[in-house]
C-alpha cells in the first residue's frame, strides 16, 4: 500500500508497490477518496521508487482514468525518475482539464504546487 501523509497544505503520497495497470486504478480511487476526505486539493506522489518500462497504452489509459477519478479539483505534482518520464499521461489529464504535472525533482514539484516541505 502507497504511505498517504497529510502535511497540511497538500497530501504526500510515496509509492512503494511495483506498477500495474490494475493497481493503478486502485491507487486513483484511494488517493481520490484521501483527498477528498483530508480536504486537500494539493498533492505530491512520490514515484521514485517506480520502475520501467510502462507501457505508452498503460499511461494513456492511467492519465484517462485520472481525469475521470480525480478531476480537475486537486493539483498534482507526480515525481518520478528522468529516464521513467514520458509525458503522454501528463497530456490526457491536462487535455481532460486536469491539472497535474510530471517532475523529475521534489524541489521543482513543491514549487509547482506552491507547497512548503
Amino acid at each position: 500500500m502507497p504511505i498517504f501523509e497529510n502535511r497540511d497544505s497538500y497530501l504526500f503520497v510515496k509509492i512503494t508497490e511495483p506498477y500495474s495497470l490494475k493497481w493503478a486504478f486502485i491507487f486513483l480511487r484511494e488517493f481520490a477518496e484521501t483527498c477528498n476526505r483530508e480536504h486537500l486539493e494539493k498533492a505530491l506522489i512520490d514515484g521514485l521508487n517506480l520502475e520501467g518500462p510502462i507501457r505508452i497504452w498503460d499511461r494513456y489509459q492511467v492519465g484517462e482514468e485520472f481525469a475521470r477519478v480525480v478531476g480537475p479539483k486537486i493539483k498534482v505534482a507526480f515525481v518520478a525518475k528522468r529516464d521513467l518520464i514520458d509525458l503522454t499521461m501528463e497530456n490526457v489529464v491536462v487535455n481532460r482539464s486536469g491539472r497535474f504535472k510530471v517532475f523529475h525533482e521534489m524541489e521543482s514539484a513543491l514549487k509547482w504546487l506552491e507547497a512548503s516541505e
